[in-house]
């Protein structure tokens, strides 16, 4: 019986929060609106750039003019963002256990591919489920759902990880195993635990054990 993992992207695999958060009020200002504070940003995550632009704004047109400031703030800070600690041997130990794994995002697929170009990421996964590829957007079950059965597994057979709320919500609702990311510096260890995750991971490094753990007879 095969097992795998779906993760979250930003703040997850990437530390790329602050720097998402600086692209979106580069995108209000040179659209004339005002800025926001990061938690009045991060009440939309889950959602595309595009999508909480619009809802930020209030108006699509102008929404996905500020999209499009979006989407070029990040092409220049892209490759100055960084894996998160112990991100990338945590891959690498996954993809020569012969894991399959996938993301699913909150993030439009325009600038994902922008976030992961600087560290060749796509190749680790077997999907990469972007928000505009989803009916709906996480909390909603509809990413992991289609991650899963894309990788050929059923959900009860994989772990979602995240570092939000919406992510392990997310989880729940489709049926996969929630773990919760604790290691980015925006993460809510508090908030989290409320939404009961099967684990709770200090680390990147924390999850293969538990993985084998969970799933003892998954690997060589």
């Amino acid at each position: 019986m095969k097992h795998g993992i779906i993760f979250d992207c930003d703040g997850t695999l990437v530390d790329s929060l602050s720097q998402a958060l600086e692209s979106f009020n580069h995108a209000l200002a040179a659209v004339g609106e005002q800025p926001r504070s990061p938690e009045q940003i991060k009440a939309y995550f889950g959602a595309g750039a595009d999508r909480i632009l619009m809802r930020i704004i209030g108006d699509e047109a102008k929404g996905m003019e500020a999209f499009q400031h979006y989407v070029e703030h990040q092409s220049n800070l892209a490759g100055a963002t960084r894996l998160h600690k112990g991100v990338r041997e945590l891959l690498d130990t996954l993809a020569e256990q012969g894991v399959p794994m996938a993301v699913v995002t909150g993030r439009h697929e325009r600038d994902l591919q922008i976030l992961l170009e600087p560290h060749q990421l796509s190749e680790y996964f077997v999907t990469l489920i972007a928000d505009n590829h989803a009916p709906q957007s996480k909390p909603a079950p509809d990413g992991v759902l289609m991650a899963a059965e894309r990788m050929g597994l059923e959900p009860e057979h994989t772990l979602y990880v995240g570092d939000a709320i919406y992510d392990l919500q997310a989880a729940h609702a489709a049926g996969s195993i929630p773990v919760a990311a604790l290691w980015d510096v925006l993460a809510k260890p508090d908030e989290l635990r409320a939404e009961n995750p099967a684990f709770m991971a200090q680390t990147a490094r924390e999850l293969w054990p538990f993985f084998k753990q969970r799933w003892p007879l998954n690997h060589h």
